[in-house]
């Protein structure tokens, strides 16, 4: 299933984790050393991640960079490291001691979590922002009064800041339980959007038995999936019509009480119907066992459409987006089960990591330094420069002629790249989507979008449209682990019964679905299994985290 491969880097992250960190006794920043000329720049070294496509940081280059540097009077001395090997140089930069004054990442490789940003605050090599935001952020301080969950997100448990974290409201992205469906097929068969659980399985059949494609064959496969990216499992959306299913740490709320939902009557049930479907023939066996590029082999085939349906965050992982073919796949809203459950898993709305941490070697003016370079970013000003570019050459502000994904005239219009421009003549301009950033949905809604959603330049609105089918369907009450505060002490623990807990989950549905077990025959033993992998105690450490939280 999805998370094996990573079984072994979690193991290898926490050791570097609780490894210990002691600075050296020179570890504190000297402030003699900033620079003979009390008016000369501050020297600051920042630790962060090449990507292959991100802008050039070179100050000879990059004219973001060399704006920043004379806005805050600093000299960045870059330490970067290539994107596959970030994480574990920089777990082994604050194992030795040996790190910088500062760390900008970028959120989606590698990020600091809640754990590593108490343990490191607590023993004071990440020094607490409070102070200095208070006096030197007010752009953050802004962010803080519009962005409901963001404080609170932020702040430890112990009353500190210790990391910034990225503001970056993807709205498209917060719903990745989605289902996606030819709908080319269902206006030849004169079927209707399937809007329940019989409805769904109803068209499926129709799918495999009716020939949508009106090639002669039963080649059609009704539905899809991969098992190795989270929002490709069609197992979340299907389980969500019976039991709110996050497909993460499978932890469901119920005022205020954790519980672990594949353990509930419910998911029991969820079960029985992903077997039917599976059972007639309706769900591809390779849904559970092949990787994604076969997978989108099958929505993008050489000759007949052959897919019917399939989970994906978005549509570019099931269907090439530049065929007429993928123009047929459109969402399907959630489905409403026979007990009436109708639900989406989402990840909007947290603070889940942190992608700005300042260290005790920038005291004083350096730090001072750091945290205003890091509320410039959170501006919209500085956000738009970042992320999208240089006013003028990637974005401008939006004409009548530019409107925004709400329909509205947009405030800001990218600026399509010019073809074939050579690499001397490209005017690279900020650090991408990296470290402290302002992109709220605001922001990120007011920026225009081609108005043809089907063309490649209108997928952002296609995917919007797409996900406001999946809006105001999440539980009321929702656990995330990664925006859990988890006591240090007990990260260790809860990640080892998470691995194995997970595991015999998914093992187990996988197991349930293709009827290698019976469901009515070995449902309780399948429950007493979980005696062994101590729920209880996952669940009380994470009860824990929770509470704090609220």
């Amino acid at each position: 299933m999805k998370r094996f491969s990573m079984i072994f880097l979690v193991l290898i992250s926490t050791v570097l984790l609780f490894a210990g960190c002691i600075p050296s006794k020179n570890s504190s920043s000297d402030n003699s050393k900033e620079g003979s000329d009390p008016n000369g720049p501050i020297e600051v070294s920042i630790f962060t991640p090449s990507i292959s496509y991100d802008p050039v940081f070179d100050r000879e280059k990059n004219e973001f960079t060399k704006m920043v540097e004379e806005k805050f009077n600093i000299k960045i001395n870059w330490q970067d490291a290539n994107q596959d090997a970030a994480k574990e140089k920089r777990q082994l930069s604050l194992a030795s001691g040996d790190y910088p004054d500062a760390y900008l990442l970028v959120a989606w490789l590698d990020n600091i979590s809640k754990v590593e940003a108490q343990k490191y605050g607590k023993e004071g090599v990440f020094l607490p922002l409070n102070d200095l935001i208070n006096e030197h952020a007010p752009n953050l301080q802004k962010l803080m009064t519009e962005v409901p969950y963001l404080e609170k997100g932020m702040t430890a448990p112990d009353g500190n800041i210790y990391a910034l974290p990225p503001v970056n409201e993807c709205f498209h992205c917060s719903k990745y339980g989605k289902m996606w469906i030819n709908t080319d097929w269902l206006d030849k068969l004169n079927l209707a959007m399937p809007t329940t659980t019989e409805e769904f399985k109803t068209v499926m059949e129709a799918f495999k038995n009716n020939d949508p494609n009106g090639n002669g064959k039963k080649d059609e496969i009704p539905l899809s999936g991969e098992s190795t990216m989270l929002g490709d499992d069609p197992t979340i959306f299907l389980m969500n019509a019976f039991i709110p299913n996050n497909g993460k740490d499978y932890i469901n709320v119920n005022n205020g009480k954790l519980l672990l939902a594949p353990t509930q009557p419910e998911w029991k049930e969820g079960l029985k119907y992903i077997h039917s479907l599976y059972k007639a023939g309706l769900i591809d066996q390779g849904a559970f066992t092949q990787n994604p590029e076969a997978y989108k082999q099958l929505g993008t085939p050489q000759g007949d459409v052959v897919l019917g349906g399939g989970a994906a965050s978005h549509l570019a992982i099931i269907s090439d987006i530049a065929l007429d073919a993928s123009k047929a796949y459109d969402v399907v809203p959630p489905i409403k089960g026979p007990g009436g459950a109708q639900f989406t898993p989402s990840d909007y709305g947290n603070v889940n990591n942190f992608t700005f941490a300042i260290t005790n070697k920038a005291k004083g003016k350096k730090a001072e330094a750091l945290i205003k370079l890091a509320d410039f970013l959170y501006s919209e000003e500085g956000s738009m420069m970042t992320a999208r570019g240089k006013e003028g050459v990637h974005w401008k502000k939006g004409g009548p002629e530019d409107i925004d994904l709400t329909g509205k005239q947009a405030k800001y219009a990218i600026i399509p790249a010019e073809p074939d421009l050579k690499e001397e003549d490209k005017v690279h301009f900020g650090w991408g989507e990296r470290g402290p950033l302002g992109l709220t949905r605001t922001l990120r809604d007011s920026i225009a979008a081609e108005q043809d959603e089907f063309s490649l330049e209108g997928y952002e609105r296609r995917l919007y449209n797409a996900t406001l089918k999946y809006d105001g369907f999440e539980p009321k009450e929702q656990f995330n682990f990664e925006a859990a505060w988890v006591d240090p002490k007990e990260a260790d623990e809860v990640n080892l019964l998470k691995i194995n807990i997970t595991k015999y989950i998914e093992e187990n549905m996988v197991q349930f679905v293709t009827g290698s077990k019976d469901i009515e025959k070995d449902w309780d033993k399948y429950i007493d299994g979980f005696k062994n992998l101590q729920v209880d105690r996952y669940l009380e450490i994470y009860q824990k985290a929770y509470d704090v939280g609220k």
